[in-house]
């Protein structure tokens, strides 16, 4: 036989190459598909072969290729270095080519083409990343002296290469690699900041000028604008994680009070710069880009403050940094013209900007920011002392009459709806709510200066809340309720339609609902609710949906405060809202609604009149509904309706039960809203309890469904898919084979692919044992049976202790049957148990098991040795015996008789103790031996459960006695395991169970008369030879029986 050899690593591309690589770029961009694919095809093929990266590298170094095959080039080069620059994958590069290429790379940096020089400055950061600094000590020393020349193109590369280097080595997070950044940080920051400063001066003189010229003229200073942009990111990154940060070690940062003011500087001066700019000039090139600097100037400023906030504060920047941001709101009135986008960013990083000062949690003395080390004492001590410097600082700054400006400017002229976003609800009344409710605070202008409003308001509530209250009182006054209409056909200041004092209403009551919890004794809500919300949430006029919108919102927000008897009110209200034929006003009463069912306060007596409506207009909406996350919200409130009316649903079943088809089809691929309608089918299921079988024609097919090995949504469905089994096991008054046979060939698939769904897939096994019993058996034994063998020795403690209920139940159900049935997984527990890998929580649990086959089937008992011997190995220290059945058993037994103390139940006690008895009569002689053993056990059992004053005084639960009283996962959204019929079930097993049954003193008596026929003489003997004082407790358990 020829030994086996693989296969010859491919040859090396060289020089001679290069062609061939580059007609293959060119064919992959050719219009012919065809030709197109199979260049694609060639190109994966080469890229495993060496020197692939080093002809792509030559193909870049040429000026005269072609520019689209050249860009293709630098994205293969890009994804190769990537993927095979430290992997094991064939094709992954050698040393030497790795080599070659580092040396490679600092020739290809001056690339005219802007996208092809991205490309290659992400490999950069890619190579930078695996080898800086061990295999790449020069990178850095490489690139400076490129920026020594008087070549330009190659001083804007080499920046966007180190922009690039340093972004991809700041977010490495090792302590390692953070010093290797902090000497990188060492190392360019002074040259990097000197040629900003220079190129600072001169983008601010030539700026003027600039910004009035045509492009033609502006064209050298856009050069040096993009250099000096790219530096500031750099220094942004270098200032940021070059230095550790303050926040944590108290150790100011010089860096900081260097790089801080000149930066604030400029900001000014580029702010001043385009405010200066004629309104009539056009927009153009250098604007863009100066709106861009503005932007990251102040980001720049605005992550130095996050990372270094002591020694910005010390450097004398917080103050003024504060001062300009709240200029910059005060000032702002909506941008005009095309800058208009950028102006209104500018101002959300603003508005960022203060909200991290009001939430820093240093300036607040918190030590959560900390890095305590030995002396954390002198630490917190440091830290109060420099919060106590800042505090009066910011108290200073926030005076009454700029806070009260601030916060009229937010509520005034940050927080009314726009005429784009009216636009919006006008066109799309669903983009438009989850436009405003889901977006990222951080990315909108309302969002940040609602959050700012709060952080002012947190920090300054008895300033800032009757600010809030008048500039409500001023609204109200302006817009009584019901005016809508009148105003809007009064012909005054209007936004599409809608009165500017409906909208500035709007926006108070916004302020009034983020402000809930500051505002909460300053304002009479109940007063509130009557007075102006309840109406507004009345008024059907088309010029009022903004305030009523608002008004059912601002419900939401004050759930606390609402008065019991205010609910049906709102309710009434809510529920019409749901009836109207516009998406957002939908949502916003789903989203009250929501909060008001999910409170601590809500009664379901006082909502049942309202149910039956509102499944109806959520049915509307469900099937109404454009996107995906309105019917996410709309199922949601339906399932918890369900959730908090547990059995008082039943009489809306058939609604529901009608409604849930539609929308399971409807959410084909949308695995979260199948979710929630498999939750709520749990829970409809339990409230239905014995009734539960009207579901069925849904339920059934939907189990087969989600626990489908083949359905392609199975591995997001399975889950829940199995809890919905198993609340309909427990529920089922009756056995089903759509619920018992049909789905469980599908449990086995899944449970033989994974671990994962163990408990509830074993307590879906037990309910089928309970509830389909000899019928069941018959049709899936053998599934069970190979559940049961391949999980056994393979799972740790908790799958263990799973899997043994289930075998304790059939023995109990079917004592003839259920040995024979479970032979060959009662084998391989005798193996586990006796390997001595098991935990002795186990092999008490899995005692039992064999306490129960031996109680009740003792021929059984026996049986499964014999079988067990042919492939059981005995431990090495099992009792020699000619017998290997024999040695087998008596291996069983000295575990037993060591680890029966780690048996804790007392009715898992009570039945080891019965089955040694029954051990008593087996014919093997060498049991005598161990007599005082079991005698011990057995005598101890009945002092506990009869023999003694405090026997019987607690209650004993006889409910599966091999494990733990079986409860509900953590992760069942739907306990059921109180279900009645199950526990009806499980009553009647207990009743039936001889454990419960039988007093083991008349027991023990019983059997050892049978064992002395067995064994004769020998057994008077052993008991006649055991210590006095045991033979004496022996006796007087004996004596007991009456």
């Amino acid at each position: 036989m020829q030994p086996a050899t693989s296969s010859p690593a491919p040859p090396a591309l060289g020089a001679g190459d290069l062609g061939a690589v580059f007609r293959c770029l060119q064919s992959a961009l050719s219009h012919d598909s065809t030709t197109q694919k199979q260049a694609e095809a060639a190109l994966r093929e080469l890229e495993t072969r060496p020197g692939f990266c080093s002809c792509l590298a030559e193909i870049l170094a040429s000026k005269d290729a072609e520019r689209s095959a050249h860009w293709l080039a630098a994205v293969h080069f890009k994804n190769s270095c990537n993927k095979y620059w430290r992997s094991r994958l064939p094709g992954s590069l050698s040393e030497e080519e790795k080599a070659h290429l580092r040396r490679r790379l600092l020739d290809l940096v001056e690339q005219q083409d802007q996208q092809i020089a991205v490309q290659i400055a992400v490999v950069f950061s890619k190579v930078a990343r695996f080898d800086f600094p061990r295999a790449w000590p020069s990178l850095f020393s490489g690139l400076l002296a490129k920026l020594q020349g008087p070549n330009q193109l190659a001083q804007r590369r080499v920046y966007l290469v180190l922009h690039h280097i340093l972004k991809e080595l700041a977010s490495k997070r090792l302590a390692a690699d953070q010093r290797n950044f902090e000497q990188v940080t060492a190392l360019l920051l002074e040259p990097t900041w000197r040629q900003w400063a220079a190129d600072t001066q001169e983008v601010a003189g030539a700026l003027p000028a600039a910004l009035e010229a045509p492009l033609a003229a502006a064209q050298a200073l856009l050069v040096t604008f993009e250099r000096w942009l790219l530096q500031l990111k750099a220094l942004r990154r270098m200032v940021v994680f070059g230095f550790p940060s303050d926040a944590r070690s108290l150790a100011q940062v010089a860096a900081v009070g260097q790089v801080a003011p000149p930066l604030l500087a400029t900001l000014q001066q580029f702010v001043g710069a385009r405010s200066a700019r004629s309104t009539g000039a056009q927009r153009n090139q250098v604007q863009a880009m100066l709106d861009r600097a503005i932007l990251k100037l102040l980001k720049t400023l605005r992550q130095i403050q996050e990372a270094h906030p002591w020694s910005f504060f010390h450097c004398g920047m917080l103050v003024p940094c504060l001062e300009f941001c709240c200029r910059q709101v005060l000032e702002w009135r909506g941008g005009g013209g095309g800058g208009g986008a950028a102006q209104q960013q500018f101002v959300v990083q603003c508005l960022l900007f203060i909200h991290g000062v009001q939430k820093c949690a240093s300036y607040r003395g918190s030590a959560s920011s900390l890095s305590l080390q030995s002396g954390a004492r002198t630490q917190i001590e440091q830290l109060k002392a420099l919060a106590g410097e800042v505090a009066p600082a910011l108290a200073g700054f926030w005076s009454a009459a700029r806070l009260q400006a601030f916060v009229v400017a937010v509520v005034e002229r940050l927080l009314p709806l726009t005429d784009k976003e009216l636009e919006e609800w006008e066109d799309s009344p669903e983009s438009f709510h989850h436009e405003l409710e889901n977006v990222a605070w951080e990315e909108s202008l309302r969002g940040c200066a609602e959050h700012t409003y709060l952080a002012l308001f947190e920090s300054n509530r008895e300033a800032v809340a009757p600010v809030v209250v008048q500039l409500l009182k001023a609204a109200s006054e302006a817009c009584p309720p019901g005016a809508a209409a009148q105003l809007a056909a009064g012909g005054g200041a209007a936004v599409r339609g809608i009165p500017a004092p409906l909208l500035a209403k709007e926006a108070a009551y916004q302020a009034v609902a983020a402000g809930a919890y500051e505002l909460h004794d300053f304002v009479d809500f109940t007063g509130f609710l009557h007075s102006s919300l309840l109406p507004e949430m009345a008024d059907h006029s088309p010029p009022a949906r903004p305030l009523r919108r608002r008004a059912i919102q601002v419900v939401s927000y004050w759930t606390a405060r609402l008065k019991k008897e205010d609910r049906p009110a709102v309710y009434q209200a809510l529920v019409a809202a749901l009836a109207e034929d516009d998406a957002a006003l939908q949502l916003a009463a789903v989203g009250t609604l929501r909060a008001l069912v999910d409170d601590w306060e809500f009664e379901e007596a006082q909502f049942l009149e309202y149910v039956a409506p509102c499944f109806q207009q959520l049915a509307g909406l469900l099937s109404g509904a454009g996107e995906f996350d309105s019917q996410l919200a709309a199922f949601s409130l339906l399932d918890l309706i369900v959730d908090r009316l547990a059995d008082s649903v039943k009489p809306y079943a058939p609604g529901l039960l009608g409604l849930l088809p539609t929308v399971w089809q409807q959410a084909e691929g949308q695995s979260l809203l199948r979710i929630q309608v498999l939750v709520t089918l749990q829970r409809l299921v339990h409230a239905l309890g014995a009734e539960s079988p009207a579901t069925y024609p849904l339920v059934l097919p939907i189990i087969k469904f989600c626990t489908d090995p083949n359905q392609p949504d199975e591995l997001n469905l399975l889950e829940d898919g199995l809890h919905l089994w198993l609340v309909a096991l427990r529920n089922a008054p009756a056995p089903q084979p759509g619920l018992l046979v049909e789905p469980f060939p599908n449990l086995v698939a899944a449970m033989g692919r994974s671990t994962e769904h163990i408990a509830v897939g074993m307590k879906i096994a037990l309910s089928c044992v309970l509830l389909g019993r000899g019928e069941f058996l018959s049709s899936q034994g053998g599934g069970l049976v190979q559940i049961l063998c391949g999980y056994i020795g393979k799972v740790k403690d908790r799958g263990m202790l799973a899997l043994l209920p289930v075998m304790d139940a059939v023995i109990q159900c079917f004592p003839s049957e259920g040995p024979h049935l479970l032979a060959p997984a009662l084998q391989t527990l005798l193996a586990d148990v006796l390997s001595g890998r098991e935990t002795g929580l186990v092999v008490a649990a899995a005692l039992g098991a064999f306490a129960r086959v031996l109680l009740h089937n003792g021929g059984a008992f026996l049986q499964l040795f014999q079988g067990a011997a042919q492939h059981v190995a005995p431990p090495p220290d099992a009792p020699p015996s000619s017998d290997p059945t024999a040695r087998l058993l008596l291996a069983l037994v000295d575990l037993w008789l060591d680890k029966f103390d780690c048996i804790g139940q007392p009715a898992a006690r009570k039945l080891s103790a019965l089955a040694l008895c029954v051990l008593l009569t087996a014919p093997l002689p060498a049991l005598l031996e161990r007599l005082e053993l079991v005698v011990t056990h057995i005598t101890s059992v009945w002092f506990e459960v009869e023999g003694s004053d405090l026997a019987g005084s607690l209650p004993v639960n006889y409910e599966l006695l091999s494990a733990a009283r079986d409860v509900d996962d953590a992760s069942a959204i739907v306990p059921s395991e109180e279900a009645e019929g199950e526990s009806n079930r499980r009553k009647a097993l207990v009743e039936a169970d001889p454990v419960a049954g039988l007093r083991l003193s008349a027991w023990a008596k019983q059997q050892l008369e049978v064992a002395a026929g067995v064994h004769g003489g020998a057994l008077h003997a052993a008991l006649s030879g055991m210590d006095a004082s045991l033979g004496g407790q022996l006796q007087a358990m004996l004596d007991s029986v009456k």
